[in-house]
């Protein structure tokens, strides 16, 4: 009898042990990401690292209301290559987000929630273009950009912009940033601060 005591009090004390071990592990990992986020404390190119940052950008321009937002074509996460003209008839937000940017990590889940409850009823699309080239630390950047889709569960498309193109003819200068653009292909917004499902609706209304 006393032998099932002792087997039981090693098995808890394993077992307090692994816990112990998980939550740390836990924290641990939650610090470094933390750190990861602070590094970029908002979306400006300012905070970008300087190897990528294109010195061809004019950080004094910008796309204006009321122009025609110029056509392009990318690969989606998923493989589908599609142009914004192929959205024409519909008010599309076109944002522009990087995965290490914690203003937009923040606004994802509203985006999210918005398309989800209004993408049929509003005749709207969301373009997420993932700014690829500036993803950091090399290796699998398209990996980091699946596990940062996956780990938040968006369903709206997921542009790359690998060679940074997008961003370019855009001339993005801070993350996010987003573009309204209508369904006759006018921009009639530009938001460079992250969005909550209320200035979604309100811009979509305004975009009608």
């Amino acid at each position: 009898m006393r032998k099932f005591r002792v087997i039981g009090m090693v098995i808890s004390v394993l077992i307090i042990v692994s816990m112990i071990v998980i939550m740390i592990n836990m924290n641990f990992g939650a610090k470094n990401h933390s750190n990861d986020l602070e590094e970029y404390p908002s979306g400006l190119i300012e905070d970008l690292p300087s190897d990528l940052i294109d010195e061809n950008i004019d950080t004094e321009s910008g796309l204006d209301k009321n122009k025609l937002a110029p056509d392009f074509k990318l690969t989606t996460l998923t493989g589908e290559t599609v142009s914004l003209s192929d959205y024409k008839g519909k008010t599309v937000i076109l944002n522009f987000w990087a995965s290490w940017c914690p203003p937009c990590r923040v606004e994802m889940p509203y985006m999210e929630n918005y398309y989800e409850e209004n993408k049929d009823s509003e005749n709207v699309e969301i373009l997420a273009v993932n700014m690829t080239k500036t993803e950091r630390g090399g290796g699998d950047k398209i990996g980091k950009v699946q596990g940062f889709v996956d780990e938040l569960e968006l369903t709206f498309p997921i542009l790359l912009d690998e060679a940074g193109d997008v961003m370019k003819l855009y001339q993005v200068m801070a993350y996010p940033t987003t573009y309204i653009i209508n369904p006759d292909g006018i921009i009639t917004d530009v938001e460079i601060r992250g969005l909550d499902e209320e200035l979604i609706a309100e811009l979509v209304n305004n975009s009608q």
